[in-house]
């Protein structure tokens, strides 16, 4: 899944942010919250799940880890 981090989203109870924002704010939220969070953007998929946004997040991560 290749998704813009600077696009726009809702975040479920958090408001709108860039999709970055949201991710990183999503995996910082409590384990019971965690569960129940969304993302809702315009594109498709239109709402991301809990575990579509940790993959994100992973995805995201691993492009982050510099290569020796």
């Amino acid at each position: 899944m290749a998704l813009d981090p600077e696009e726009f989203v809702t975040l479920t109870d958090h408001g709108s942010m860039k999709l970055r924002a949201a991710v990183l704010r999503a995996m910082t939220l409590l384990p019971k919250e965690r569960k129940r969070t969304t993302i809702v953007r315009e594109g498709e998929p239109a709402i991301l799940n809990f575990e579509q946004i940790k993959n994100l997040a992973a995805q995201w991560d691993e492009r982050l880890v510099p290569i020796d």
